[in-house]
């Protein structure tokens, strides 16, 4: 991002609450994958089960904790 560019409060505000709704929605639906039976969820990036976890690598996982998700 070039030095020059100039945000107003409000942007900045506008970005933070987009930015927490975005991740609140990646929490929500992070085990929403293709569901076998008897699972309770697999994750639609790194297909780890709900009950194990995300693969190593997954990059929903990454996000997740980045933001103190888990």
């Amino acid at each position: 991002m070039p030095d020059d560019v100039q945000l107003s409060r409000e942007e900045v505000l506008e970005l933070v609450t987009q930015n927490a709704e975005m991740r609140r929605l990646l929490d929500e639906h992070q085990w929403s994958g293709l569901t076998p039976a008897k699972s309770q969820g697999v994750c639609p990036e790194c297909c780890g089960s709900s009950r194990h976890g995300h693969r190593p690598g997954c990059a929903l996982d990454a996000v997740l904790k980045a933001a103190d998700f888990h």
